[in-house]
């Protein structure tokens, strides 16, 4: 039986390096990183349930770095490993797209551009992804490679293909009425000022950038503060309220309108509501970029439902129905210390008034009392606003602790336990 388990975690071992494997050669491909999936050795692969997919997308690297060689090569072990010759020639014609739509890049023609890095995402068949975002996201990031600029009616040109159910105003509705009236969520996002502040201070003029805006309170609250700001969203009912406020907005991709962004050019970057909504692969991206994107200083904030709240993460989570999965704090928190930001800090935020302060909690406390959101702020390098000559040292954001966690509940029901 012992000899069992130990076979049992071996595997279980080794199916997650593989995974991990798989998902670092996908977003290698994904955002073009040609130079380090050709790099991959053959034998770190070798033995791996998945090598003939990764084999496969080693070849279309070295395809696209000009090596017929080693593309026939990584083409063949692909094939040897059990992969079909239909599969291998798609992704080598995907391969060919994406040749094309850097030819198009050069001619500016907006039209070839669109046609072919959406042939190339296509026949690709990558999972859980949105072709259509990513050949923009793609075509903008090989503009940059080529010192291009995309012609300036490209993104217009190439939208998301309509629906009828993403036209109307139901998401707008929706946000009014489960999710909680203007004037509540701009008292919410306040939180975040003491964070955003003493940065703008430091950069002035230097503007925050919000992805997926939505309605837009929390850039009134920038713009009340005096803080430039502007957002980007896809649903233009929800940007129908921004406009109304008079609002810096525009109707995008957050991805695609990210990757557009010079480097060291926003002191603040905010998803709020966002990344439950989103590929963990585009997510990932999105960090990755905002890291690139930001000041020296600056700050990426990312909130959304808190699933270690028992009524959150087993039933209202799922009130939205473009909701894809909860993101639990600490893998959230990984993903920008992973790609180097110095300061991480969770905030459990919406916690019911005066709960914090309670001495013991209830069981009915464990299940609905938890903070029902949370915040990941991630800073690029490491800034204390007390360092500051004349700010108080006890006023510092990053050293204040927020919310209600079950750890926080428990320690407080041991202390006043009958011993």
């Amino acid at each position: 039986m012992k000899k069992q388990k130990q076979n049992s975690a071996s595997k279980m071992v080794v199916a997650s390096e593989t995974s991990n494997q798989l998902t670092q050669a996908r977003t290698y491909w994904l955002f073009g990183e040609w130079q380090r999936l050709a790099s991959i050795p053959e034998e770190t692969i070798q033995d791996r349930p998945e090598r003939a997919t990764i084999a496969l997308l080693i070849s279309n690297a070295h395809q696209q770095l000009g090596d017929l060689e080693s593309t026939r090569h990584w083409a063949q072990l692909a094939m040897q490993w059990g992969l079909k010759p239909t599969q291998v020639a798609r992704l080598l014609a995907a391969g060919v797209h994406h040749t094309l739509g850097r030819i198009a890049i050069l001619r500016e023609n907006a039209e070839d551009i669109g046609k072919h890095f959406t042939a190339s995402m296509q026949l690709a068949q990558m999972q859980d992804t949105e072709s259509g975002t990513l050949a923009k996201a793609r075509a903008v990031q090989e503009a940059g490679a080529l010192h291009q600029t995309l012609p300036p009616h490209f993104f217009k040109d190439h939208q998301t293909e309509y629906h009828p159910a993403a036209q109307d105003n139901f998401y707008r509705v929706f946000e009014d009425r489960f999710r909680g009236s203007r004037e509540l969520i701009k008292q919410r996002v306040l939180v975040y000022l003491p964070f955003v502040q003493p940065i703008a201070k430091r950069y002035p003029g230097v503007s925050v950038l919000d992805l997926g805006c939505g309605r837009g309170e929390w850039l009134e609250v920038l713009k009340e503060t005096g803080i430039p700001a502007e957002g980007v969203d896809q649903d233009a009912g929800m940007l129908e309220a921004a406009q109304l406020e008079g609002l810096s907005i525009q109707q995008g991709d957050a991805l695609a309108y990210l990757l557009q962004q010079r480097e060291s050019s926003r002191i603040c970057i905010s998803l709020m509501h966002v990344v439950e909504h989103i590929p963990f692969e585009m997510l990932r991206a999105i960090v990755k970029e905002a890291r690139r994107v930001l000041v020296p200083q600056g700050i990426l904030i990312m909130e959304t439902p808190n699933p270690e709240n028992y009524t959150v993460g087993s039933c209202n989570f799922y009130m939205d129905p473009t909701h894809r999965n909860p993101l639990p704090p600490p893998l959230l928190a990984f993903v920008p210390e992973y790609y180097g930001f110095e300061r991480v800090k969770v905030l459990r935020l919406q916690e019911p008034d005066g709960m914090r302060t309670r001495d013991e909690f209830k069981v009915e406390d464990f299940l609905t009392g938890i903070s029902p959101d949370y915040a990941v702020l991630a800073q690029v390098n490491r800034f204390d606003p007390s360092e500051e000559e004349g700010r108080d040292p006890l006023a510092n954001p990053w050293d204040q602790e927020y919310g209600v966690s079950y750890t926080l509940m428990s320690k407080r029901n041991a202390q006043t336990s009958p011993s």
